[in-house]
C-alpha cells in the first residue's frame, strides 16, 4: 500500500511554515491525541509504533519541539536542551482537557532525515497476526528488530 499522510491540510501547512515538512516526527508515547484520532478515523488499517533509542536521536542531531509545534509558541531545540525543556510531569499526566496538557503530550522528537529500519530499536503491534507479518517483513529485508504485541498501546 502507498504511504498516505493522515494529517489534515492545516497541520501540513503549519509544519511547512516551520520547516518541519522535511523532518520525520516521533512522539514520546503511544495513543496520544493525534495517534488515537488517526486510528479511530481509520479502523480498518493496521498500525505499528516504531521505537528509536534516545541515544540514536541524540547522536544524530535530532531536534525537539517541547510542545505541539503548532501551539503558537514554536521553538525547535537541540536534542539535549529539548529533553530538558519538556514538562515531563504534564506529559505523564496525559491531561487532554487543557490546551497546555494536550500541547505537551504532542511534543515531538524530529529526525532531520528518513530513519533507516536498521535503526529501529523495537516495533509494537496490536495483534499476534500483525507481529507475524512484521517479523516476516523484517526477515525478508535482513533487519533484526524486537517486535512486541501490546494491545494497550493502541486505540480501542
Amino acid at each position: 500500500k502507498p504511504v498516505v499522510d493522515v494529517a489534515d491540510q492545516e497541520i501540513l501547512t503549519g509544519r511547512a511554515k516551520h520547516g518541519l515538512d522535511s523532518m520525520v516526527p516521533f512522539h514520546f508515547f503511544a495513543d496520544n491525541p493525534f495517534d488515537g484520532r488517526v486510528q479511530k478515523d481509520h479502523p480498518q488499517e493496521t498500525f505499528v509504533f516504531i521505537g528509536i533509542p534516545r541515544t540514536h536521536a541524540n547522536s544524530n542531531n535530532w531536534k525537539i519541539s517541547a510542545k505541539h509545534p503548532l501551539n503558537g509558541e514554536f521553538e525547535l531545540l537541540d536534542y539535549a536542551k529539548g529533553i530538558e525543556t519538556i514538562d515531563w510531569d504534564a506529559m505523564n499526566a496525559r491531561d487532554y482537557t487543557t490546551r497546555e496538557g494536550k500541547s505537551v503530550c504532542m511534543a515531538e522528537c524530529l529526525s532531520p532525515k528518513a530513519v533507516s529500519a536498521n535503526d529501529f530499536q523495537q516495533i509494537f503491534v496490536k495483534s499476534d497476526q500483525d507481529k507475524q507479518t512484521v517479523e516476516a517483513m523484517l526477515r525478508d529485508f535482513g533487519i533484526k528488530c524486537w517486535v512486541n504485541t501490546n494491545t494497550h498501546m493502541f486505540a480501542n
